[in-house]
């Protein structure tokens, strides 16, 4: 037994070493294929040259007349009244939102009865809420709407629409009337 066992653990040693230190076989690498090529002279293409400018003489200068003609002078009398030019409508300075003191009053029951639903979100019973950045001057009238967010099928167009002509009460600032862009939130929902 004892033979067999040291016969065994020989066999696997000698297994061991020659897998372990075995030698890769030579593998045979591909050799290029040569082939002759034949060289061919190209002739660059070059563009012809640009055609030369002509000069075009359009009108000939008057010749002068040997004859001197005098005319009268007229004088024209004007008041010496100085006016100034103003601009019809001074760029509104508008405060931002974070900026006011009493933000503007928008008279929501109007706004709700110009509302018309867009009849295509109306037949597919969509709801939806339309932000937009109102531009109200001093006096409280909206001069400018901007869309925030537009949710599409007709929402912001309808929200536009029933703003237009409405008079807000003014923001103030410390008591003052300001014009400020304000942030409204326009929602449709079905009943």
């Amino acid at each position: 037994m004892p033979v067999f066992l040291a016969a065994a653990v020989t066999l696997h040693a000698l297994a061991f070493l020659l897998i372990r230190f075995a030698i890769p076989a030579a593998v045979a690498e591909e050799e290029p294929e040569y082939a002759v090529l034949k060289l061919v002279d190209v002739e660059e293409f070059r563009p012809p040259p640009p055609p030369k400018e002509e000069t075009v003489m359009l009108y000939q200068r008057p010749e002068a007349s040997e004859e001197i003609v005098e005319t009268a002078k007229a004088v024209i009398e004007t008041d010496d009244k100085a006016y100034d030019i103003v601009d019809a409508q001074p760029e509104i300075d508008y405060l931002p939102q974070h900026k006011i003191s009493q933000i503007p009053e928008v008279p929501s029951r109007e706004v709700l009865a110009k509302i018309v639903y867009p009849p295509i979100a109306l037949r597919q019973k969509i709801e939806a809420v339309v932000y937009l950045e109102l531009f109200i001057d001093q006096t409280g009238k909206i001069r400018k709407v901007q869309i925030l967010k537009d949710p599409g099928n007709g929402f912001a167009e309808a929200a536009v629409a029933a703003l237009e002509g409405v008079v807000c009460k003014p923001a103030a600032a410390n008591g003052v009337p300001v014009a400020v862009r304000f942030r409204y939130p326009v929602r449709f929902a079905l009943n």
